[in-house]
C-alpha cells in the first residue's frame, strides 16, 4: 500500500538525496522497487533522490527500511559524505 509521503518545508538536502540513490545503486534496485518497499510512489522517490523534494521523517525511516539501513547509519553516512565534499 502506498501511503502519503511527508515533505519538509526546508531546501532538500543534496547529500542525502546522492546517498540514497547511491544506496538504491548499490542494491542494484529500481526506484520502483525501492519505493515500493518503502510504501511511497516512484515518482515520490525520484524527486527524493534529484534533491527536488525534502522528505520527512517518516519517509526517511520507511525509505531507510527499504533499504536495510539504520537511519543513524544513513544520516552518519550523508554527514561523512557532505565532509568529503566540502575538504
Amino acid at each position: 500500500m502506498v501511503s502519503h509521503v511527508s515533505y519538509v518545508h526546508e531546501p532538500a538536502d543534496p547529500f542525502l538525496a546522492a546517498q540514497l540513490k547511491r544506496l538504491r545503486e548499490e542494491r542494484e534496485i529500481t526506484q520502483e522497487e525501492l519505493a515500493f518497499d518503502a510504501g511511497i510512489t516512484s515518482s515520490a522517490l525520484s524527486r527524493i533522490e534529484r534533491g527536488l523534494n525534502s522528505p520527512g521523517w517518516t519517509t526517511v525511516r520507511r525509505i531507510a527500511d527499504a533499504l536495510e539501513v539504520s537511519v543513524a547509519d544513513l544520516a552518519a553516512e550523508v554527514e561523512d559524505l557532505e565532509e568529503d565534499l566540502e575538504s
